[in-house]
């Protein structure tokens, strides 16, 4: 699975997040945890027959951050490192960090232009994960518009996705900004999920995405996507956050971060990853509503009107010995408030 691949299945899971919410007696946070344990369980037992074969590292698939259905941060979870038939032991996976030593959250994008029904500060949202950085716009309604901007890194065109599910080919466009523009379609699934795809070349040389999930009711216009596209405002910018982190362990690294709006009947969430020693836990701060979270891997403090947690799955328990446990990372975290105004980008001191 190439990284655009990846990109697009957390774009499609993002959108599943946003459905109609599950009856109060679903636990969302058991959900997910139960789903990520399937695919370690079956990204092992892949880990291992290559191991027997190539010697080769696990891949991690992407998946949703904790912190409530509405918050979707790229985030990868490390295999354990499971052992081949011959006795070989596949080296753990490191995850990379994202971001700046100080900011894990760098926009590569955003928006200049939105159609009606979106707000340009108050419904968009930023996720950094491993594969790419996803500036997305989102109705704060159930299945409404959405729309997931992806600034590529320098350097050659992304692939289109060639697999036996899904074959992508290039569908000519209008040029955006007298640049070259195509659609991304499949002709054997023209309605799959109801995306519309449009990727184009850049002033900076680099290339950009626009993935449109329109609600059931109505698609957006190709017009309208396409000055989406040509007043996005490409360029590297740092994202404040709510929190900053102090004291942590040498060898720590944040391999993911978010500022989600709206989120799980919030007005936002913010959230990061942390990956150390082979070990990946979630943090995430949200307005303080008093919600408690079922999950005994679910540890949370109150300041300043704010939920301060931290979350790992049962395998990734107990935590690297420098970290200490999930109350002690909480500590670890300190907040700026809820006035954004006041949010930081200085978020690794």
């Amino acid at each position: 699975m190439t990284n655009l691949d990846n990109v697009e299945l957390a774009v499609r899971l993002a959108d599943l997040a946003a459905e109609p919410a599950p009856p109060p007696t679903f636990d969302p946070h058991t959900a997910v945890a139960t789903g990520r344990t399937r695919l370690r369980r079956r990204r092992r037992a892949v880990a291992a027959a290559v191991a027997t074969a190539t010697v080769a590292a696990v891949t991690a698939a992407l998946l949703l951050v904790p912190g409530g259905g509405g918050s979707s941060s790229l985030r990868l979870v490390p295999a354990a490192p499971p052992h081949g038939e011959q006795g070989v032991v596949v080296p753990k996976p490191v995850r990379t960090a994202v971001g700046t030593p100080t900011d894990p959250l760098i926009s590569g994008g955003t928006f200049g232009w939105l159609p009606d029904g979106l707000d340009p500060v108050r419904d968009v949202s930023y996720e950094a994960g491993q594969d790419a950085v996803v500036t997305r716009a989102s109705q704060p309604v159930s299945n409404g518009l959405n729309l997931a901007l992806i600034v590529h890194p320098t350097g050659a065109e992304p692939p289109l996705v060639d697999t036996a599910q899904q074959k992508q080919v290039k569908v000519p466009a209008p040029p955006v900004d007298g640049r070259t523009a195509y659609w991304v379609t499949d002709p054997t699934h023209p309605t799959f999920d109801r995306q519309r795809i449009l990727r184009w070349l850049t002033a900076s040389g680099r290339w950009a995405q626009l993935i449109s999930s329109p609600p059931q009711d109505a698609g957006v216009p190709d017009d309208a996507l396409l000055r989406v596209a040509a007043e996005a405002v490409v360029d590297e910018r740092p994202v404040p956050m709510p929190f900053w982190f102090s004291g942590l362990p040498t060898g720590t690294r944040v391999t993911g971060a978010a500022v989600t709006r709206p989120a799980n009947g919030q007005p936002w969430t913010a959230s990061a990853d942390l990956w150390l020693d082979g070990k990946t836990l979630g943090v995430f701060v949200l307005p303080d509503d008093n919600r408690r979270y079922g999950k005994t891997d679910t540890r949370c403090r109150r300041e300043q009107g704010l939920q301060i947690c931290a979350t790992a799955e049962s395998d990734d328990l107990p935590l690297a010995p420098q970290l200490g446990d999930l109350d002690a990372v909480t500590n670890l975290m300190h907040v700026t408030g809820p006035d954004e105004k006041t949010w930081t980008t200085r978020v690794i001191r």
